[in-house]
């Protein structure tokens, strides 16, 4: 199949509700597909064909995010280590960061989510002396607010596109509360690694045991 994509046109941001989203997500061609755009940055879904003729006959999906002009393809896991990296550097923004994240688990429009509260687009300030660090990401905080929030709805909808079973809305809302409670992130992120069937002698990244 010919690699294609497609871009929504800004208007529809506004109303992106996660069953929105299962809406326009339900049959992707195989190539990238833009689901936000935030000024220069992007929310993309690749869909990456038959990863393996040995692997399920499924398509594979991945999520990339576009930021400053550079692509990067997070795991589950940056997303909970970019909460914990917000939560350290802003401890008045706990409540709302939490009930941000919660929120978008829950189905809601993560741009909608943003707006009714105090969350900044950066959670620290950009300066020379950050950047002057190997470790700049760190030192601001992680993603911008708005493409953690509409890239953690892109993960969902990559888990649940791969695996339904697995319930990822709910997983990764339970992730997060328990996150904000002080579990450790190792134990949090284990029920969403994938896991080997029995019987099989290699990883199959898309088929896991339920």
């Amino acid at each position: 199949m010919k690699a294609s994509s497609f871009m929504l046109h800004p208007s529809s941001f506004l109303a992106m509700l996660y069953t929105n989203l299962i809406t326009k997500t339900t049959s992707l061609s195989i190539g990238r597909h833009v689901i936000y755009e935030l000024g220069t940055d992007r929310v993309v879904i690749h869909n990456m064909g038959i990863a393996h003729p040995y692997r399920a006959p499924r398509d594979e999906y991945h999520l990339e995010l576009i930021v400053n002009g550079r692509t990067q393809t997070p795991r589950f896991t940056d997303f909970f280590t970019d909460f914990l990296l917000k939560w350290e550097v802003r401890l008045d923004l706990h409540l709302p960061l939490t009930e941000s994240c919660e929120l978008v688990c829950n189905g809601a429009d993560p741009l909608n989510v943003v707006a009714p509260k105090p969350l900044p687009d950066h959670f620290s300030e950009e300066s020379q002396a950050n950047w002057t660090l190997q470790t700049s990401s760190y030192q601001t905080a992680g993603l911008p607010t708005r493409v953690l929030l509409c890239g953690l709805q892109g993960m969902i909808r990559v888990y649940d596109l791969t695996d339904p079973n697995l319930k990822a809305p709910e997983v990764f809302r339970t992730a997060f509360r328990e996150l904000s409670q002080g579990k450790p992130l190792h134990e949090i992120a284990k029920p969403l690694f994938p896991e080997v069937l029995p019987g099989k002698r290699y990883f199959d990244a898309v088929e896991r045991t339920i």
